[in-house]
């Protein structure tokens, strides 16, 4: 055989080296898998049968995600607000919108694998997180009780194999400084640990005109720490604690316009609101106050934790068990004016602990898994109100006369729950499996409260929390609930590429008392959802696309309204939902990333009349509220994103930018034009560098570049007061810059 030259041979190597190494950078060049814990056991998020979208720490630092209200611009079908400094997280339409006390959420929301009862606990800040997991749609007999709209996971990050930590300083407008920091790694060849902190100074988005003071500022602290005993491959022990504190004139109602207009059909001029009749002003600005009381917030979160994972030959069992602490203390004003008519204070103190015993199994032809839970929390908790008797019509004042410490709602709620789950997922073949689960969930509630009104003892002060022997109505009662929630999935792995399942679950959400209202107990909700997704990667991974379709069925919703001085809590029929979402992430080039992602929704009560307080019933009547919309249910959410790395000799920079499509929002069961939050765009920028060997870094970020006054909450208060509209907003713009270093 002739030899070839060696020119044509240097060539044919560098052909074969050439292909070589486009190959490897084609092999490159996909989108990162990752691996969650949604389901209690880890699975490759592309081969899991539920919609979930998970964000690891990294993302969360490069959106400069701080909260969990953060999220919803990178998670299709997810909406956010609060309402007196608690978390109000919608999740396809389905959220939180109980005002009263000792009320609990429809996002079932996790720590480190411990649900955290208290809406309040959730607006805790984001530092050192692993990565964040939202779980979409009813999660019944994994999560159990009030996980119908779904379940968000927050898992912290570990010690680490080497010693490692960061430390950060971000400046921005608004007299922003935050400072986080973390420092880990192991202390022996058994034992590891790591402790992360983080400080928050701003100042207030807006002012109060009345006294000067600020409105919407933050001053927070927060730390927590973990050690790791591993003592071999078969035993991991965690041992968790966690602290925050925050003293501030946050989560203060904002006026934003009358909510009892004319209505000239049946001859009803609507309701002023009642302090400019006696000459009070309100705000000249949205973003301020004429408030004469407050704002106040004080809060305080204490959590500890352990979980211990045994393996046991082929088994793997898991026992969980935590306490958490959850007290705060708001004060703000419901007239809105600077006439000193009313002083609306809100206090709750709880404590909750919660245990996880669970056994496992994977290999052979399926895997499979029982468990039982427990759950324990004691709740003190009061609403007080002082009042002008000038705005109790039946006294007849013709002015203020001064502030009187007005009504007191105090309760002691305690509730006792326990549940025993499991399921079994059976492979049916290399590419079909069938998993069938169920969950039963047994709860009781028990209720000690007193309603007082006081009209006669001046304000100050309130008087004790826990008067002795007051004038007022007292009761003590107890109701018990119980539910099976199972579960049906069906999985098809078509190839390497391609995941379809579909799903059937139940969901509850746990009935209840309106703490202080002398309510009898509202019932729980139940949902049944279907759905249909399918999660697909294409171009030898460079594309990603993840869809899904649902349907909900959904029994008992409860609602709640202000009802003069009280909150009332009923049980809303039946709705229906149905939905879509689409996840698509795109790498273009290795430096180029598109992501985008669609929710669309249609909602509507099926069966439902209800009394409206800012309409008064002798006029108007019960409305029949029957194909109304759901509150926090957009028609559709859209999510874009483009992020560039521009490689340099020393460093990578990273550029992105985020846009957000919102349609109407509903802020009333009774889909009123004037509680609604328009359509509305949001757009954001982040700039990050990092040095070649990842040691230092800096960042600079925009958010909410339109500075547009998003509403995220408003309900009509009190016709005592001429049912003004109160409500939050989402921040407004804001800037900053950060410097970082990694060790």
């Amino acid at each position: 055989m002739r030899e070839l030259p060696n020119r044509s041979l240097q060539q044919s190597i560098a052909l074969v080296l050439s292909i070589a190494a486009a190959t490897a950078s084609a092999q490159q060049l996909e989108i990162e898998e990752m691996v969650v814990t949604a389901e209690k056991r880890a699975t490759n998020l592309q081969s899991t049968a539920k919609s979930i979208s998970a964000l690891s720490g990294e993302d969360l630092e490069l959106l400069q995600v701080a909260e969990i209200g953060g999220l919803a611009l990178s998670v299709p079908n997810v909406n956010f607000g609060q309402t007196t400094g608690n978390a109000r997280i919608a999740i396809r339409g389905i959220g939180f919108d109980n005002l009263s006390l000792g009320n609990e959420g429809r996002v079932a929301f996790h720590v480190d694998d411990l649900y955290v009862s208290r809406p309040a606990a959730a607006l805790a800040n984001f530092y050192d997180l692993e990565r964040v997991e939202v779980l979409r749609g009813p999660q019944g007999f994994l999560y159990g009780r009030n996980a119908t709209a779904g379940a968000i996971n927050i898992i912290t990050r570990q010690p680490g194999d080497e010693f490692n930590g960061h430390l950060s300083l971000t400046g921005g407008n608004y007299g922003l400084i935050k400072t986080q920091g973390a420092v880990g790694g192991p202390l022996s060849d058994t034992l590891g640990a790591r402790l992360a902190f983080q400080v928050v100074e701003r100042d207030g988005y807006g002012t109060n005109q009345t006294n000067g003071g600020e409105i919407d500022d933050e001053s927070t602290r927060a730390v927590r720490g973990v050690v790791t005993w591993q003592p071999g491959s078969r035993v991991e022990l965690n041992l968790r604690a966690d602290y925050m504190e925050q003293d501030d004139h946050a989560y203060s109602f904002r006026y934003l316009g009358p909510g009892s207009l004319p209505d000239p059909a049946v001859g009803w001029p609507g309701l002023p609101v009642k302090g400019t009749l006696v000459g009070g002003k309100l705000p000249d600005d949205l973003r301020d106050s004429t408030a004469d009381s407050g704002p106040l917030n004080e809060r305080e979160f204490i959590g500890v934790s352990a979980d211990l994972t045994w393996a046991l030959g082929d088994y793997d069992l898991k026992f969980i068990t935590g306490y958490r602490s959850t007290e705060f203390d708001t004060t703000t004003d419901l007239d809105n004016t600077d006439i000193p008519l009313t002083i609306y204070n809100q206090f709750s103190d709880s404590e909750h602990n919660s245990q996880e015993l669970r056994l496992s199994r994977e290999g052979g032809f399926g895997d499979w898994m029982i468990g039982g839970y427990r759950f324990s929390e004691d709740l003190t908790a009061a609403t007080r109100g002082a009042l002008d008797p000038y705005v109790v019509p039946p006294l007849g004042l013709p002015g203020p006369v001064g502030l009187r410490r007005g009504g007191t709602l105090i309760g002691a709620l305690e509730t006792r729950a326990w549940a025993l789950f499991g399921h079994f997922r059976w492979r049916l073949s290399n590419a079909f499996a069938v998993r069938v689960g169920g969950r039963y969930s047994d709860e009781k509630k028990s209720i000690d409260e007193l309603n007082q009104l006081d009209f006669a003892s001046p304000y100050p002060p309130f008087g004790p929390y826990f008067p002795p022997t007051p004038p007022g109505a007292r009761e003590r009662k107890s109701a018990t609930w119980d539910s099976f929630t199972p579960s049906v999935t069906l999985e098809y792995q078509a190839n390497d590429d391609a995941f379809l399942y579909f799903d059937y679950s139940q969901g509850f959400k746990s009935g209840g008392y309106n703490v202080g209202n002398l309510q009898p107990a509202f019932d729980p909700e139940e949902i049944d959802q279907y759905e249909i997704g399918v999660r697909a990667d294409w171009l030898q991974g460079r594309l990603r696309t993840n869809a899904s379709l649902f349907l909900y069925d959904y029994t008992e919703l409860q609602v709640s309204k202000v009802n003069g001085l009280v909150i009332t809590v009923e049980n809303a029929a039946d709705s229906n939902l149905y939905g879509a979402e689409l996840e698509v992430i795109a790498l273009l080039t290795a430096n180029l990333r598109l992501e985008a992602s669609l929710g669309l929704l249609d909602t509507e009560f099926k069966d439902y009349s209800s009394q409206d307080p800012a309409r008064p019933a002798a006029l108007f009547g019960v409305f029949d509220l029957t194909g109304n919309e759901l509150t926090q249910a957009p028609d559709y959410t859209l999510n874009l994103a483009a992020e560039y790395l521009l490689p340099m000799a020393a460093g990578d920079f990273t550029v992105r930018l985020d846009a957000r499509f919102v349609s109407d929002v509903w802020l009333s069961v009774y889909n009123l034009d004037h509680m609604q939050q328009t359509a509305y765009e949001w757009f954001d920028a982040q700039m990050q560098y990092r040095s070649r060997n990842g040691r230092w870094g800096f960042g600079a970020f925009v958010n909410n570049i339109g500075n547009e006054d998003v509403i995220n909450a408003a309900l009509i208060a009190s016709a005592l007061v001429g049912s003004p509209i109160n409500g939050s907003f989402a921040p407004p713009r804001t800037y900053g810059f950060s410097v970082n270093l990694q060790f």
